[in-house]
């Protein structure tokens, strides 16, 4: 027997999570600018690194952006479960974006440079530019964190990031956290070889560039397929479903539960609970109504229930 709610899922954490993609946006447009015009001016490898590194990231908050907004779309007969699942899609191309735009285009560049040792040409622009760029990824990184507060509660971000079910703050808070230690990597480049004169530590500088969104590109990509092939609800949700059912009048244990996130907002529960051998019908199903009720209260998501009686003993 099978039953079908669809609660209201958090719509202000999802409009914190839409503002926070918004804000990484517009962050990461003006600081692929400003990097890009420092590389010119300059000459800087760890510069063009950055500047692929922040035009990588726009890239990847208008795929979001867009995944978002086909993720709406309604039900129909060939997806009886909506398209929610394109928020996973989307966040799974964010991943290769990262890696190859940002890190393996980072690396060729590093590697190129590094033959060659070219000097800096006036690396004051750079030092300016990074510092903009400071600015703007940490206000980007503060929005959201922000935005994340509510599903952390008590957690910490490493382990918000693993069990977290929304995409966009997995990969923007990986990216935000990215580009300050990318900025961090391209000032300590341009200071060495502002320095000592020798370009081979900026090359080494893009390398590291390089790598590290390699690094967050293989992250995100692992975490992102785990959630296209489909993971339960956290161990405290089907905690809190499991008592939901249990403690329905009428029902005296539950002997299997699944359950799978077909979106970030929309979950299946799939179940058998026991019943009396003397239980009638009009008992079990009666039954089975309020424990519905039950799980849809104990769940912030649109959710599909599918419940089976079976006869204790």
């Amino acid at each position: 027997m099978s039953a079908q709610g669809a609660p209201s899922p958090d719509t202000a954490m999802q409009s914190e999570q839409r503002g926070a993609v918004v804000t990484a946006f517009v962050a990461n447009v003006l600081v692929a600018a400003a990097k890009a015009g420092a590389f010119l001016l300059t000459g800087s490898s760890a510069l063009l690194a950055e500047a692929l590194h922040s035009l990588a990231d726009s890239v990847n908050e208008i795929l979001l952006l867009v995944g978002a907004r086909r993720s709406i779309r309604p039900a129909d007969r060939r997806h009886p479960f909506g398209h929610a699942r394109y928020r996973y899609v989307y966040a799974f191309i964010v991943s290769l974006t990262v890696f190859w735009i940002g890190g393996v285009l980072a690396v060729i560049e590093g590697v190129s440079h590094l033959t060659s040792r070219e000097a800096l040409v006036d690396p004051r622009w750079a030092f300016v530019v990074l510092g903009i760029g400071a600015v703007l990824d940490g206000w980007s990184l503060r929005t959201t964190i922000r935005a994340g507060r509510s599903a952390k509660g008590t957690r910490s971000w490493r382990e918000l990031l693993r069990v977290t079910k929304a995409p966009e703050l997995i990969v923007v808070f990986l990216e935000d956290l990215g580009a300050l230690i990318g900025i961090g990597i391209a000032f300590i480049g341009v200071s060495l070889t502002t320095v000592t004169g020798d370009g081979a530590w900026d090359a080494i500088a893009s390398i590291g560039i390089g790598i590290l969104l390699m690094a967050i590109g293989l992250l995100v990509n692992r975490e992102t397929q785990s959630l296209l092939i489909g993971e339960a609800a956290s161990p405290e949700m089907v905690t809190a479903i499991r008592d939901a059912i249990a403690g329905t009048p009428g029902i005296e244990g539950v002997v299997e539960l699944r359950t799978i996130h077909v979106g970030p907002d929309d979950l299946v529960v799939a179940a058998a609970f026991l019943v009396n051998p003397g239980s009638d019908a009009t008992g079990i199903a009666q039954a089975i109504v309020e424990a519905k009720a039950r799980v849809q209260r104990a769940t912030p998501f649109r959710t599909v229930i599918f419940l089976e009686p079976r006869l204790k003993g």
